[in-house]
Order: structure tokens, then sequence, then C-alpha cells
């Protein structure tokens, strides 16, 4: 009878037990690799026999007192334990565990391999997860901006275009300064310049990134490899850096579908002040003989009149779609990704869509052989601005300021219509007298940019293969092939009525490109642990890259028939001989790297690699790149490990040398170019031989620190370098009737780049649920030419000059002095073009005080390389909020503002900037606009237009939120992001971000505003 009642009791009590108590759901993961944790121990704290342990796919149930908040206590061998309050029951928790290893001891991938980062030795930096995943960006070179010290990367607001990209400074003059990109062990390097497919020197502006045929979202990780323990492994070309990119692979046991759609609204950033109707018929009435013949009255009833600026600037909407599938079991991994991306331009007409298609898969064979595949199909299209630099058909004194149909529409008169009354175009300008008008025609910009095409399509497959085979423990060797066959083709076509077909009757032409590269690496690795205390890694390799690049360029002119455009060339009945060509360079490499971990205290690397280049005669085309690297990991001596408030301290030293061999095929030998005249096909010597040419060399000295204190919470990392590139490839003025031709690409001159980089990281609060992160760096780079040869100066343009203990790209003019004023006495001021200036013109500083002002008296006005970048970022997650931010800026640089020179030029025919009204008068006695003048005493370039860039720009800002899908096993993360949302300058340019430093009226920057949201079941 008591058993019966018992049981009973038991039996009533149950269901109130049960419902005392709630279920708690949630799943447990690394939180830096997202895999899930099999056997994690979830408890509730202070609660006796309250726990489980996390499934095979890392989730996990618990049963619990529902008097919440409670805490769980959840712990994982290796990892870091970790508190979690629980406040409501409803929703599933997702919990992050840290390794319980220091940020030294991440593995990081290097050049042929990958190593602990607490064995390195050179300066290695990884981007920030939280750059990777808060990107909205199309293209991946953004990235880097304001993300890792001493990498300065100026972008172009034209979509598509590539980035330009200066690893601690530029090395050389002549050859390239861009860094060399690895993808997935695929060693990239293609310059991102253009076809010219146009005549005369006209063409497409802008030019398709590189690394625009990678979908950002494809990318697990980057890594910058900056000195010389680093780079030397790619010896010929690690003089301006690495950028390594590994894309992402399937997880093992994990079975995923990731979607991610973004959608972006982007309008203009700026907009340029220009006069408006009255303004400008007014000011044509009081200086240039009233040339519209307006009255006072119909000068008032002008109004504002065109704003041809807002009409080629748009607001535009661009969207993006990501599609991965990802998975693998205990032998086998794969990721299949694939993306579209649409973006319009916020110049009328231009834009840039992908579509790619990514593959990556790894399969074990055996214990002891893996084989890995690696496949990217892209096709890219960018639609740009036509060039019309050296273009003129008609006499002109302003033909150098007009770059592209953007700048034009900037000077066009605000009295002229875009359309008729009809609704078609206006090509009628009484003004357009001297550049852009044939007869009664002249040429409207907002039609140029509609109706011409500019356009650029690059379809690319890169594709590497590899197999990897353990011989016995630790030793490896691996064999790999690759390939990128990528093949360029141009599009341009002017119709008769626009700037660049009005001289000739319309003009198109057709250019293709075929690169070809072939990529074969064999390496073999031993990697032994020596006891407790010598651990050896020794790799040996050969390497052979070779290239093949053929291109082939139709034009014709004179068009009878416009309706296909450039597709029917034979519409033309003017035709230019056929352009083509081919050339081919290869690359023989020997390699070869220890590194030796004592005690794991004391690290030493070194490297040594041996190439052999085409791009040079047989006696000098062989060049020897060796390193060493040292370091001291000073946290592991006694006297510093019983620090609490010390978590890593390691010390590096590194020294070696690296060379560049980017100056183009047969630089060495003899060639001729051909052109046509009257039918007859004439040859033209266009480079002297020069068999003494060989490598750039690069010699590098790092020494750097990495630190890291309270666990982790604030970490450090600061590097001084110097680094001097001897021998640069120099393009110098030669003795025409000795060479035959003007200038000849020579060993001339050497280069230094000083410099101390600074990262430091903050974690203000890190637990359960809530994790804050602050990352900031600093860059201070001074680059100075140390020696010229035999010259003492070289100018390299009509802006900047190469002298010696200056920097690389200075500018060189006259300073501006003011406007002589009323009471000066003009009779001693100095000689301007042999006549002394008069009141309300401009005066110029006389600097040698011969009491005139000439060539004699240019200085140097500033530099093209910023001497300062920096940038600064912040994370939060909050639950299951998340935001990001991230500030990059530059200081102490400058650039040549050739638009707004054009633009404060005064004339008859086109469009001023408004700070024309401001000019001198008698009754405005201004002495920074002179008197109004459409003569100017100089060509040479003054300080008025050299201009300060340093800039800080907000570049990202991100909230978002995931939302669980209990039913679905799935997530959702949403997210609202603004990019370019200000930028802090004294710069009155559109950007100042301008890639050459000097700004003939570059592609706008735009403001976005992206919404996006990204499931994954």
């Amino acid at each position: 009878m008591v058993k019966r009642l018992f049981f009973a009791t038991v039996m009533a009590v149950s269901p109130l037990m049960m419902l005392a108590q709630g279920l708690i759901t949630g799943s447990v993961k690394d939180a830096r690799s997202g895999e899930t944790l099999i056997g994690a121990s979830v408890i509730v704290k202070n609660e006796k026999g309250q726990g489980v342990v996390t499934d095979t796919n890392g989730n996990f149930s618990l049963q619990a007192p529902k008097d919440a908040p409670l805490t769980l206590r959840v712990e994982y061998v290796g990892y870091r334990p970790i508190d979690v309050d629980v406040y409501d029951f409803e929703e599933s928790i997702e919990i992050a565990l840290i390794d319980n290893s220091s940020k030294l001891d991440e593995v990081v991938v290097i050049g042929y391999g990958t190593q602990k980062r607490t064995q390195l030795t050179g300066s290695v930096t990884t981007i920030n997860q939280d750059v990777l995943n808060n990107n909205v960006l199309p293209t991946a070179d953004a990235l880097l901006a304001g993300s890792v010290a001493g990498v300065q990367v100026t972008t172009s607001g034209q979509p598509g275009s590539g980035s330009t990209i200066r690893i601690r400074g530029g090395n050389s003059i002549s050859a390239s300064n861009d860094p060399l990109y690895v993808i997935d062990g695929f060693i990239y390097y293609k310059e991102s310049g253009t076809l010219n497919t146009g005549e005369r020197g006209t063409g497409i502006s802008g030019g398709i990134s590189p690394l625009s045929l990678i979908n950002p979202n494809d990318i697990e990780a980057i890594e910058v490899l900056k000195d010389v323990s680093a780079t030397a492994i790619y010896g010929s070309r690690g003089a301006n850096g690495v950028i390594i990119v590994t894309t992402k692979k399937g997880k093992r046991d994990k079975t995923s579908i990731k979607y991610n759609y973004q959608l972006t609204y982007a309008s203009p950033s700026k907009k340029l002040t220009v006069l408006n109707a009255t303004e400008w018929a007014r000011y044509q009435k009081q200086y240039f003989y009233n040339k519209g013949g307006y009255t006072d009255e119909q000068i008032k009833s002008l109004g504002a009149g065109t704003d041809w600026q807002d009409a080629v600037l748009r607001s535009t909407i661009s969207q993006s779609h990501n599609l991965t599938i990802s998975g693998g079991d205990e032998k086998s991994r794969f990721l299949l990704g694939g993306n579209f991306i649409d973006q319009n331009g916020i110049v009328l007409n231009t834009g840039f869509n992908r579509s790619a298609l990514r593959l990556n898969a790894d399969r074990k064979l055996t214990d002891r052989l893996t084989v890995e595949t690696a496949l990217n199909v892209s096709r890219n299209k960018q639609d740009g601005l036509t060039t019309t630099t050296g273009v003129s058909f008609n006499s002109s004194p302003y033909q150098g300021g007009i770059t592209n149909s953007l700048t034009y529409a900037l000077l066009m008169p605000p009295v002229v219509p875009i359309y008729k009354a009809d609704g078609s175009y206006n090509y009628t300008n009484p003004y357009e007298y001297a550049y852009f008008a044939m007869g009664d025609i002249a040429a409207n910009p907002v039609s140029d940019l509609e109706n011409s095409v500019a356009q650029s399509v690059d379809d690319d497959i890169i594709g590497n293969a590899s197999a990897n085979y353990e011989f016995a423990t630790g030793l490896v060797g691996k064999a790999s092939f690759g390939f990128d066959i990528d093949n360029l083709t141009q599009n341009y076509f002017a119709p008769h009525y626009t700037a660049l077909g009005l001289a000739n009757g319309g003009t198109g032409s057709i250019a293709k490109r075929r690169l070809v590269t072939w990529q074969t690496e064999f390496t073999l690795n031993y990697n032994h642990q020596f006891g407790r205390n010598h651990l050896l890694d020794a790799l040996i390799g050969y390497t052979y890259q070779t290239t093949n690049s053929s291109f082939l360029t139709g034009s014709s002119s004179k068009y009878t028939d416009e309706s296909l455009k450039q597709n029917n060339l034979s519409g033309g009945s003017l035709y230019a001989a056929p352009l083509s060509g081919e050339s081919s360079a290869n690359l023989h490499s020997l390699i070869g790297r220890i590194n030796y971990t004592l005690r794991n205290k004391y690290n030493a690397t070194a490297t040594i690699r041996a190439d052999r280049s085409s791009r040079f005669s047989q006696k000098h085309n062989w060049g020897i790149f060796p390193s060493l690297g040292l370091s001291w990991n000073a946290n592991q001596e006694r006297f510093l490990k019983g620090e609490k408030w010390l978590t890593d301290l390691k010390i590096r030293a590194s020294v070696g040398t690296v060379g560049n061999q980017e100056i183009g095929d047969y630089q060495y030998s003899t060639s001729y170019s051909t052109s046509t005249t009257g039918g007859n096909v004439h040859y033209t010597k266009s480079n002297a031989a020069n068999s003494n040419l060989k490598w750039e060399t690069t010699v590098s000295y790092n020494i750097g620190i990495d630190a890291s204190f309270w666990n982790e919470r604030v970490s450090l990392t600061a590097d001084y370098y110097h680094k001097k590139t001897y021998d640069l490839l120099l393009t110098v003025p030669v003795d025409v009737a000795k060479y035959g031709v003007s200038s000849q690409l020579q060993n001339v001159g050497n280069v230094e780049n000083r410099g101390l980089e600074v990262s430091l990281d903050f974690i203000p609060v890190r637990k359960a649920g809530t994790t804050w992160n602050i990352q900031g760096n600093l860059a201070i780079n001074k680059n100075e030419i140390t020696n010229l040869g035999k010259y003492q100066e070289l100018n390299v343009n009509s802006y900047t000059i190469l002298r010696k203990g200056e920097a690389v790209g200075s500018f060189y003019g006259l300073i501006y002095d003011g406007v002589v004023q009323a009471d000066e006495d003009v009779s001693k001021l100095t000689t301007q073009n042999g006549s002394r200036p008069k009141v309300g013109q401009e005066k110029f500083r006389d600097i040698d005080g011969d009491g005139k002002v000439n060539e004699n008296d240019r200085v140097i006005l500033g530099h093209t390389q910023p001497n300062i970048t920096y940038g600064l970022s912040s994370s939060l997650k909050l639950g299951r909020f998340d935001a990001f931010v991230q500030f990059q800026g530059t200081a102490s640089g400058q650039i040549y503002n050739s638009l707004r020179r054009t633009l404060e030029s005064p004339t008859d025919c086109y469009n001023v900037s408004s700070v024309i009204l401001d000019s001198w008068t008698s009754s405005n006695p201004s002495n920074t606009y002179p008197a109004v003048s459409d003569v100017r005493p100089y060509s040479y370039i003054d300080s008025r237009y050299v201009e300060n860039a340093d800039y800080l720009k907000l570049k990202t800002l991100t909230i978002g939120y995931t939302f669980p899908v209990h039913l679905a096993k799935a997530s959702a993360h949403v997210l609202a992001t603004a990019s370019n949302l200000f930028t802090i300058t004294g710069y009155k340019g559109y950007e100042p971000e301008i890639q050459s430093g000097i700004d003939t009226g570059d592609y706008p920057a735009s403001r976005n505003f992206t919404i996006g949201v990204e499931l994954t079941f």
C-alpha cells in the first residue's frame, strides 16, 4: 500500500517538476574558425548534476530550473572556460570559445607554407576578421585600406577600377611599385593598366582591378608580408611586399548553404561649385565683351540655367548575390560559390558587373597523399569614361584641361540647354569655337556619356591543383600546377556627334589581349621536433612560371552607318593599320628556407632564392636574394614568465635583399614600332638595346616588437624599417643621334624608404555574449632619392621632378605670391616673362633674387606620397547585435589640382568656378584671385594648386542583427552599412584619394548605403 501511494505521488508531482524546469538549447563553436566543438561541457553553475555535453553538431539541450536568470559554465579542453548568463529560455544560445593559445600561437600563411606566429621572425599582418566579415565592397583590394599599418591604399571612385597599393612606400620610379599577389598558392601579377583602343591618344579611362576577379565573400584570410624575412622567399618579385589571399574551404562534418544579398544606394559625395546661368552671363558681359549679347533684363530672367554637373552625376541602385554550398567528411572537403554583382556608377552610363564561380576541394586519398584543387572563373565588365587627353583638331589654349566627358560637363556654359524643345539632344553651342565643335555641330557631354562606348570585358580562369605526399613523419613533398587564362576585350566607340567623333566622322575600335600564365612548383618540406628544445622546419623547392601575351587592335573612322557601333568596324570608310603583337616571359627559381626554434624562445629564419628572368640579357638574368631573420620570445624567460600582466613579448630583427623585375618584356633589346602614312608602312625604332640592364635590388632592415598584456586585453606591434633600393630601373634621356631614341631604360640611382609602424589592439569588454574591440594603426614613411647617377635632377613631366634629396613624385613649380595691389610700387616688382606685372595681376616669388621670374625660380612644392597613413576601427558584439566602424586617413601629402586650375582659368567659351566672382577688382582688392584675364604669364605649375591632401574618412559603419530560425536550424543575419559617410579634408576637388597625385578630373567618390541579409542553413 505504501509503495502504491509513493508511486502515485511521484506520478502526480512529476508534471509539476517539469513545469518548474525550462529547456535551454544552444551551440558551441570555435571563436576564430567557426567550427563546432564536439563534447564541450555545459553545466548550470552552482547546480549539482545539471550538465550535458555537445553532440556531433556542437549542439546541446539542457533541462534547468526555470527561475531565471541563471548562469551556464561552458568548458572544453584547450579552450578558455566561459560563463554565460541566460535570461530567456525561448531563444537558442550561440557560444563561442577562445582557445588557450595566445595570438602569437596562431598559424599564419607565409610564402610556400604556414608557421606559428610565435615562431615568426618577419613582419606579417593578418587582416582582422571583423574587416572581412563586415565587407560590402565589390572588390577585395579596398579591404586593405586603413586595416594594415604601412599599407597605403588609394581607391578610385570608378566601379571595378583597381586601387593603387603601396607597402612601406614606393621603391621604384620607372618599374612597378605594385605588390605581388598570391591567391591560394598561385603567384599572380597583372598590371591593371588599359589597352589604348582609340586614336590619337584617346582611350578608356580606368581599368579592371586584378583583385576584382576574386569575390570578397570567398576570402578566408589575407596576410600582408612586409619585411624582407617574409618576402625574400619571392625573390625578384618581393621588393614591393606580398599579399597572400586564402579563399574559403568547406568544413569537415558540416554541410552548409549560405546566401547573401545586398542592395546599395549610391550618390555623389560632393559636387563642385560653378557659375549658374545668371552669374555666367553677367561675368561674360563684364569681362568678355558680352559674347552672348545679353541685356541686363535678359540676364535677370536666366535663372540658374542648365546644371550640367547634375545632369552627368546621378544616384544609383546596385545589388549583389552570393551563394555558397560547402561541406565535407573525414577525408574530403568542398566549397562551391557563385557571385553576381551589378554596380551602377554615379557618372552617367558607367558601371561594373561581375559573374564569378569558385570551386575549392581537397581529398585525403591515403594516409600519406592529399590532393587539393582551386578554380575561379569570372567575367568582369566595366563601362568607364572615354578619355580626351591629346585630342586636338582646332587650336585651343585649354585643350589640356578637358580630360573626359565629366570635366567637359563642368565647363559647359550654363546658358546652353541639354535638350531641344522637341526633347532631342542639343548640339548647338555658340560659345564652343575651339575644342569640340565642327561647323554648326558642337559636342554635348550628356549625349557623349549616353552614346559613347568605353567598355572593358575581362574573362578570366584561374586554376591551381596540388598533391601533398608524406614520405616519412615530418617529410612532405608537394607538387602544384596552376594556370591563369585571361582574355581582355576593350570596346571603344564615339559617334560623329560626340566630342571624340566630331573631327573624323565617328571613330571606333576593338582591342583584344590574351594573357596565359602557367606555373609549376615542386617543394620538399621537413618539419621535426628534436627532443623538447629543438624545432627544425626546412624547405627546398623549384618553381617555374611562364607568361605569354598577345594583342590585336583594329579601328576605323568616318562612319556611314553607326547603328552597330564598334561591332561593325567596316561601317567606317577610313581604316587605321591594325596593331598586333606577342611577347613571352619566364622565370625559373630555386628556393630554400630554414626555420629553427630553440626552447620555444629563440627563432631564426634563413631564406635564399635564385631567380633567372627572361627580362634581362644572359649576363644579368640571374639574381640571388638572401635574408636572415631572428626573433626572441622574451616572455618565456624565467625573469618574465611569472608576470601576470605580461602575456606575450617577442622582439624581431631581419636583414636581406629582394628584387624588382617588373619592367615589361624585351627592354634589354632593340625593338621597332610601325606606323602608316598614305598607305605606306614605316618602321620606327622604339627601344635601344641595353645588355647591361639588370635587377633593381632592395636591401631591407627591420626591427620589431610584438607584445600583449593582461591576457591579451592589450596587444602592441611596432616596427622600424629602412629600405635601400639600388640600381633603379629608370628611364633617362639619351642622345638621339647615338641611340636612335630620345630615352632609354637604364640602372641609374638609389631610393630609400625609412619608417615606423605601430598597431594597437584594445579589448575593453570580453565576456559571455559581449565583446568590444578597438584597433588602431599608424605608419610614418620618409621617401628620398639618394642618388641619380650623373644627373642632378630629371623632369618626369610638367608637374613633377626627380631630384636628389627629395621624394619621388615631388611637385616642381613657382611660388604664388598674391596679387599686385594698387598701393604697390610696380616699378620695383620683378619682371615676369620680360615685363612687370600690372595692378590686379598675379605675381610670383623671385627665388634666386635676380630681379626676374623664370624657370630658375621653380622650387619643390610638395610630394604625391603621404608621409603618414593611419586607420582606426572598432567592433562590438552584444548578444545577437553586432556593430563595426572603420576610419582611415593620410597626412603630409599633396595633390596637384589641375581640374581646379582649369575651372579657375577665365575664358569666354567655358564655365568657371564660382570663386571667379571673388576676383580682384578696384572695389574688391583680393589677394587670392587675380583680375579676370585669359592670359597666363607662365605654363609652369604654381603653389596655388598644390593642395594639402590630408583627410580623415569614415570608411565603413555597419550595424547587424542575427535572427535564429529554430525549425530550419538556420540563421539570418541582417545588416545596414554606410560607406564613405563623410570625409574631413581641406582639399577642394571631388576626392582627396587621387591615385597619381595629379587631379585632372578623376572619377568622383560616392556615398553608399547598403542593406543586406545572409541566410545560413
